[in-house]
C-alpha cells in the first residue's frame, strides 16, 4: 500500500506539474516580454598627457551639442573615469582638474561628438599639464536655485584677472587652478541676475572656499540691428555676445539672424559689459575685418537695468583656408605633419596681399599678425602667393612649436596699395574664427 500511495502521490504531482507549465506559457496568444535593451552609455576616462596617469576628482560637465545646455555633471573617480547614462545624440564636454590647463582650450569652441545608441561610448580626454606653477587653490560652490549652464567667472581684486567656469545641472561649479587672493564672482546666464555680490578667498592655509551665487529671473535688456552682407550672397548668421576678458560665450546670448528681414534681436541681458560678435561660427562669413581694425573696441557694449541698443553688423564671404586646419564642421585640432608646418590658402579675389598670425591655446599671439597702428609683423606676402611655412621671415624670438600642443592660425586678404606693402592698407576679408585650429604631433619632423 505505501508503494501504491507513494507511486500515487509522484504521479499527482507530475500532473500537477504538466497542467501548470501548460496554463503558464503554451498558449500562442500569451505577450513574450522581449530582453531590456542595452543601456547607452557614455565612459569619460581622462588621463595627463604627460604620462598618461589617470586624473582622478576632474570636474565633468556634459552638454548637449544641439542647444549647449548642460545636460549632467560628475567628478572622475581614482580610475580617471566618470560615466553618464544618457540618450543617443550629440554632445561635448568641459572638463577641468587642479594643475591642468581646461579642455576645451580658452577661445576654443567644444568639440561635438556622437553617442550611439545601445552602446557604450568612450571618450578618451588628455589634459595638459599647467605650464605656469605655483600656489594656486580652488573655487567650488552652487547658483541657487540650481540652474544649469551659467557661466561663472571669478575677477581678482589683485590683477583683475579673470577665470572662467561653467555650472551643471545641478548648479554645482568648481573652479580649478586660481592664485591665492581675493576674487569678485559672477553668474551669468540669459534671464537671470546676482541678487547680491559674492566674493571667495583662497590661501595657503585655506586653498578651497565653497560659497553660493543667488541669482533671481530678470527680463534683461535687448541688442538688436540689421545685417549687411558685403560682396557675397545674403544668408543668415549668429549674433553672440562674449564676455570681454575671457572671450566666453554668454549662455543663451546667442541668436540667428533673419534672413528675409536681415536683422537679429537678442533678450534678457544681464547687467553688464560684453563684446557683440557676428558669425562666430563657421559658416563662410566674417565680420568685415576693415570696420574691426578702423574702429576698435567699436563692438564692446555695455547694459545697466533694461536697456535697449542697436547695433549694425557688416558681414563678407571668409578666406578658405585649407591646412593645416579642422573641418568646418567640428572643432577638433587637426593633425599637422611637421613641426614647423605649411600654412595653405585659396585665393582671394582682389587681394593683393595677405597677413597671418598664429597663436598659442591661451590667444597669446607667437608669430606675424599686425599691430594697432597698421605694421604688419611678418615679410611680405603677396597676392600670388597661396601658401608659407610657419616663421618663414625667421623673425626673432619666434617660439618653435612644441610637439602635442594645440595652436591656431589665421589670414586676413588686403587690398594693398602702391608703396604700403607690409602694411595694413584696406582689408577685404578674413579666414573663421574658429577655424585653423591645429596640434603639432608628437616626435614631430623638424
Amino acid at each position: 500500500m505505501k508503494r501504491i500511495f507513494g507511486y500515487l502521490m509522484v504521479m499527482a504531482i507530475m500532473t500537477s506539474m504538466a497542467i501548470y507549465m501548460a496554463g503558464c506559457g503554451g498558449s500562442d496568444d500569451d505577450p513574450v516580454i522581449p530582453d531590456p535593451p542595452d543601456p547607452t552609455v557614455l565612459e569619460v576616462v581622462v588621463r595627463s598627457s604627460a604620462d598618461s596617469s589617470l586624473v582622478d576628482n576632474s570636474n565633468v560637465v556634459l552638454y548637449q551639442a544641439e542647444n549647449n545646455e548642460a545636460l549632467l555633471r560628475g567628478m572622475t573617480d581614482s580610475n580617471g573615469i566618470v560615466r553618464f547614462d544618457v540618450d543617443v545624440g550629440n554632445y561635448f564636454l568641459n572638463i577641468s582638474a587642479q594643475g591642468y590647463d581646461s579642455v576645451p582650450p580658452e577661445n576654443i569652441a567644444p568639440i561635438p561628438f556622437f553617442v550611439a545608441a545601445e552602446d557604450t561610448t568612450i571618450e578618451g580626454i588628455l589634459l595638459n599639464v599647467m605650464e605656469n606653477g605655483g600656489a594656486a587653490g580652488y573655487v567650488q560652490g552652487f547658483v541657487t536655485p540650481a540652474v544649469n549652464n551659467f557661466l561663472i567667472l571669478a575677477e581678482s581684486q589683485t590683477n583683475q584677472e579673470k577665470y572662467a567656469t561653467v555650472s551643471g545641472p545641478d548648479g554645482f561649479f568648481i573652479l580649478y587652478n586660481l592664485p591665492y587672493g581675493t576674487f569678485d564672482m559672477d553668474a551669468l546666464k540669459s534671464g537671470f541676475k546676482m541678487d547680491e555680490p559674492v566674493t571667495a578667498t583662497i590661501s595657503a592655509p585655506a586653498e578651497v572656499d565653497t560659497v553660493g551665487i543667488p541669482v533671481s529671473e530678470y527680463q534683461g535688456s535687448v541688442l538688436k540691428g540689421s545685417i549687411t552682407f558685403l560682396a557675397s550672397e545674403n544668408s543668415t548668421v549668429d549674433i553672440t555676445l562674449l564676455d570681454p576678458e575671457t572671450r566666453a560665450v554668454i549662455p543663451g546670448l546667442s541668436v540667428m539672424s533673419d534672413v528675409s528681414g536681415l536683422g537679429y534681436r537678442i533678450e534678457s541681458i544681464p547687467d553688464g559689459d560684453y563684446i557683440a560678435w557676428a558669425s562666430l561660427k563657421n559658416d563662410g562669413y566674417v565680420i568685415d575685418p576693415d570696420w574691426l581694425f578702423k574702429n576698435p573696441g567699436g563692438l564692446d557694449i555695455s547694459f545697466a537695468t533694461s536697456d535697449s541698443l542697436e547695433l549694425p553688423f557688416s558681414v563678407t564671404g571668409a578666406v578658405t583656408i585649407l591646412s593645416p586646419t579642422n573641418p568646418a564642421d567640428s572643432t577638433y585640432a587637426f593633425m599637422a605633419d611637421s613641426q614647423v608646418p605649411t600654412f595653405r590658402w585659396t585665393s582671394y579675389s582682389s587681394a593683393k596681399e595677405y597677413f597671418i598670425e598664429v597663436k598659442d591655446h591661451s590667444g597669446n599671439v607667437l608669430w606675424g599678425g599686425f599691430n594697432a597702428n597698421g605694421t604688419v609683423d611678418h615679410g611680405f606676402i603677396g597676392a600670388d602667393a597661396d601658401s608659407v611655412i610657419y616663421n618663414f621671415d625667421s623673425q626673432p624670438g619666434t617660439p618653435a612649436l612644441e610637439p602635442g600642443k594645440i595652436y591656431q592660425w589665421k589670414l586676413w586678404a588686403d587690398k594693398g596699395s602702391p608703396g604700403a606693402t607690409g602694411f595694413v592698407d584696406e582689408l577685404i576679408s578674413s579666414s573663421e574664427d574658429l577655424r585653423g585650429i591645429f596640434q603639432v604631433p608628437e616626435n614631430a619632423p623638424k
